[in-house]
């Protein structure tokens, strides 16, 4: 891989279907967690610290957890402008469009818009206390992992 890239899951380990983006994440490093130039992290919060993960690299996906009345298990592809999923949303009032913009305006080192990846998954239940995926999600895990495959290889379908 020449360029920098990150594999940035997202989510909350204790929220049920929340969690999926980072057992996405670890899929993707049991997978090809070997990758020159790849780095695969988990995040648990949103704004700001999304721009601490995302600094000095070239490239990123993040994947998380997004709720858009789409049966659950349904995979989205989106980009920085799109209806946003759970921890790109807001956190303490920021949205990843804005934590992007004041961190340029810093002079981070950001991926550009169009270098920036968001493989959203459906989700059902993102309120309740769990620890455990449900079953429509869980089988989400495959097609997700196959879809960041496709991502880290270039391919146009992400």
């Amino acid at each position: 891989m020449a360029t920098r890239s990150l594999v940035l899951g997202l989510g909350n380990a204790i929220l049920g279907d929340d969690a999926v983006g980072l057992r996405v994440a670890r899929a993707i490093a049991d997978r090809w967690g070997d990758t020159e130039g790849l780095t695969i992290a988990e995040e648990e919060r949103g704004g700001f610290a999304l721009l601490e993960q995302l600094a000095g690299f070239e490239r990123a996906l993040l994947v998380d957890a997004i709720k858009t009345g789409a049966p659950a298990g349904t995979l989205h592809r989106l980009g920085v402008d799109s209806l946003p999923t759970q921890r790109t949303a807001t956190a303490h009032g920021i949205n990843l469009r804005m934590a992007l913009e004041v961190g340029r305006r810093s002079g981070l080192a950001l991926p550009a818009d169009d270098a920036i990846a968001i493989l959203g998954i459906e989700a059902g239940d993102v309120l309740t206390f769990a620890e455990s995926l449900s079953p429509e999600v869980e089988n989400a895990i495959p097609r997700a992992v196959e879809a960041a495959g496709r991502w880290l290889r270039n391919e146009e379908e992400g």
